[in-house]
């Protein structure tokens, strides 16, 4: 069980659907579009008997009415604060009296939220499918640490303590496409043992035969403070394309190609 608490987004679940919605929004759909396409991706929302059902329509009529998108969700939230289903299910997860009275306020401040007019705000969408910065066959290479992890691209320099490169890694893009007609994914096949000086093409193919592949989002900034370094082409691998679940999840909550290029080993293992 992730972690959890009386705050509206203390618990994991509703932090991660935040960012998925965060992104869902950035498509130039309607607010029931938004509603349906975010029930899609989050089956929880049509089992009532699920822990997160409540928490689910809180999220999603709390982030819409920040933005200003007009939507049923607002009436789904406001059914659930009035019957106090989520304060109960909480109560039944064994939540603290205390927190259960934090959680009742936080509510509270919820329906007055959704009971005022909708903010009057300009909506940024996307005009244009997101631009697809490397293409299949493309192989890099990138500095990995001694663990095999690649920099850190959420850090401005690409670097944290942990951080120290010790040689290269490489992998070749075998998928680049867009879901929704919008959002950018790719798939990248990759080799995560440690080269001690920058591989050559040559050697680069060698090492990515019958490699796992992985799946996730990729930006300019996140391509560079990873340090790729472009070795050349390839014949585009043979590999299973993603599911088509598999590649909403990524996108819908901007899974970072960097996770699939980690070993996420301890140096001490």
């Amino acid at each position: 069980m992730g972690a959890w608490g009386p705050g509206l987004y203390s618990d994991d679940f509703a932090a991660d659907l935040r960012t998925t919605i965060r992104t869902v929004c950035r498509l130039p759909l309607s607010g029931e579009e938004i509603v349906g396409l975010l029930q899609e991706l989050e089956p929880v929302a049509a089992t009532a008997d699920d822990e997160d059902y409540t928490t689910f329509w809180l999220v999603v009529a709390d982030q819409l009415h920040q933005r200003g998108i007009a939507s049923t969700s607002r009436e789904r939230a406001l059914s659930i604060i009035d019957d106090r289903s989520n304060l109960i299910g909480l109560a039944e997860r064994e939540m603290s009296e205390a927190d259960l009275r934090k959680r009742e306020v936080a509510l509270r401040t919820l329906r007055g939220k959704l009971e005022s007019p909708l903010p009057d705000k300009p909506r940024r969408v996307l005009r244009s499918p997101q631009p697809l910065l490397v293409s299949p066959g493309e192989v890099f290479a990138f500095p990995v640490d001694a663990r095999g992890n690649v920099r850190n691209p959420y850090f401005p320099d690409g670097v944290d303590a942990g951080m120290d490169p010790v040689g290269w890694g490489c992998c070749v893009v075998v998928a680049a496409d867009h879901a929704l007609g919008y959002l950018a994914w790719y798939a990248v096949q990759r080799d995560l043992t440690i080269e001690p000086e920058r591989p050559t093409l040559t050697r680069a193919v060698e090492r990515l035969q019958g490699r796992p592949a992985g799946l996730g989002t990729l930006s300019k900034a996140h391509l560079r403070r990873m340090g790729w370094e472009n070795l050349g082409t390839m014949a585009t691998p043979d590999v299973v394309r993603p599911a088509p679940d598999e590649i909403m999840q990524a996108v819908a909550s901007d899974i970072s190609i960097s996770n699939a290029l980690c070993r996420w080993e301890n140096l001490a293992t």
